[in-house]
């Protein structure tokens, strides 16, 4: 199947990075403004930076210069007397759309582009991000990003299928769809997480809020979600050393902020997860310190709870305060798996059930026991689940740090665990496969039918069941190469 792209979508599939311009200038804020300005000049950029122990604290625009300083200011004032503070900015894998509706609801020119470090990166023009054809999505854009009461959030969901089936129909990579859906998905846990720490702060249960980080797992950590996936979820806080007293309070509070966005989430259409896999639960609400404890329990003392929560944690991603947490996290997660590979055999052993629906004699395995989908195909668990599943098994055995799905499939071919040409039959599956789910899901979605994973293959093309069984007979050879690498090796 050949994937196409609309120049009329593109701000809703491609990320800011793919925009920057270096068109600005770096300075501390203790600058002299008429030093600033002629370096501005002698490097032809249009944009000053000013920052402060590597973060960003403020910004002169040439409208700034202008409007501000050309008439009015001393060439020996300093440069923080004549910027704008706090920046509003976005990050470099941000989408697009975003970043224009951004600009658009602050009457901005230009944005700073941070990475994830909060270090700039560059900045994006407004004719930059706009030089998609836009078209009647305006519209969509201005909804799902200037939004921010509990009604509005809710539309943003909404809007959700309605994007979806506008990409689709234009052909779009499902994987971009999938992105996007992840990424407005982030957007509603932003402004409910927003909302949430407005309502607790009320209740004044702590003075000091210490740094924090929301964390987001499974399909929503890898932004491979499709329609309406539940909340996974958790929170990672600091203590600095507090009394017993105050640990108490602390948590508390993240008690008190999880309950409150996590409702606010299921309200928005993001359910809450029937396996109790959020931060209101205490499992998933720790201090970096307890976490460290807890992944270290886990590693030594595997059982079956142990291994679904480690399969769950390792795909999290940060989508929600410091994020500097989180990587401190991830870094210890690779090092202690790195000093346990007895681990991955009991993981590899939970797992070893999943597997694509393809019998020997290449027949489709159908469902025998779910009365409700009898005959039908679960593409999700029998199909896109044992691949990804099986690059997570090789990314935690080489210390990708990576959380997508086909970004540590290609960073596992370049450490020579896969071929090219098996990155690319595995990328076309994963392509495949998700196409099919999400066509499925918004077909239901539109006609207000249940969302589900399962398929009737008599629905299906006699050349799509064709490629199907191929990608699902390469899937079932890949969970036999991982029986080999992984079933024995740690015997």
């Amino acid at each position: 199947m050949v994937f196409k792209r609309s120049t009329s979508v593109d701000i809703f599939t491609k990320q800011i990075k793919n925009y920057l311009s270096d068109d600005f200038i770096i300075v501390k804020k203790e600058t002299d403004i008429g030093i600033a300005i002629e370096k501005l000049k002698n490097e032809k950029k249009s944009v000053i930076i000013v920052n402060d122990n590597n973060l960003i604290n403020g910004i002169i625009t040439e409208r700034d210069i202008l409007n501000k300083i050309t008439f009015n200011a001393d060439p020996k004032d300093r440069v923080d007397k004549f910027m704008s503070s706090p920046v509003q900015f976005v990050f470099e894998d941000d989408l697009l759309f975003h970043c224009v509706g951004q600009m658009r609801k602050y009457n901005f020119r230009h944005m700073p582009v941070l990475n994830s470090m909060k270090q700039v990166v560059g900045i994006i023009h407004l004719p930059a991000a706009l030089s998609a054809e836009l078209g009647s999505l305006m519209e969509s854009i201005d909804r799902v990003t200037t939004e921010n009461t509990e009604d509005g959030i809710i539309k943003i969901k909404t809007e959700q299928t309605d994007l979806a089936w506008k990409l689709y129909e234009e052909q779009v990579n499902p994987l971009d769809i999938s992105y996007l859906l992840s990424f407005l998905n982030n957007i509603i846990y932003r402004r409910c997480i927003d909302l949430a720490t407005e309502r607790v702060a009320k209740k004044n249960i702590i003075k000091t809020i210490p740094n924090y980080c929301v964390l987001t797992m499974g399909s929503g950590g890898r932004m491979e979600s499709y329609l309406h996936p539940d909340q996974d979820n958790g929170i990672i806080y600091e203590t600095d050393n507090a009394s017993e007293e105050t640990l108490k309070n602390i948590d508390q509070y993240f008690y008190e902020l999880a309950n409150e966005f996590t409702i606010l989430l299921d309200r928005a259409g993001i359910p809450l997860c029937k396996g109790d896999l959020m931060a209101t639960n205490p499992l998933w609400r720790k201090s970096l310190k307890n976490w460290k404890e807890q992944i270290n329990n886990w590693v030594q003392k595997p059982n079956d709870d142990s291994l679904r929560y480690m399969d769950m944690l390792y795909d999290f991603r940060a989508i929600y305060g410091d994020a500097n947490l989180a990587k401190n996290l991830r870094n210890y997660l690779l090092n202690r798996l790195e000093e346990s590979p007895q681990f991955l055999k009991y993981l590899y052993k939970r797992d070893e059930g999943t597997n694509a629906a393809i019998g020997f004699f290449g027949q489709f395995i159908l469902e025998k026991e779910d009365q409700e989908n009898l005959g039908m195909l679960n593409l999700k668990h029998t199909g896109t689940l044992p691949l990804v599943e099986s690059i997570r098994m090789y990314s935690m055995k080489n210390k990708v740090d990576s959380v997508s799905t086909l970004v540590r499939l290609s960073k596992l071919t370049a450490l020579g665990v896969f071929t090219e040409s098996e990155e690319d039959f595995f990328r076309g599956a994963f392509k495949f496969l998700s196409n099919i789910l999400l066509k499925n899901q918004i077909i239901r979605s539109k006609e207000n039918k249940v969302i589900k994973n399962f398929i009737d293959p008599r629905f299906l093309t006699s050349r799509e069941k064709s490629i199907l069984k191929i990608y699902l007979k390469k899937i079932k050879d890949l969970k036999l190469k991982l029986k080999g690498d992984f079933g024995e090796e740690y015997v």
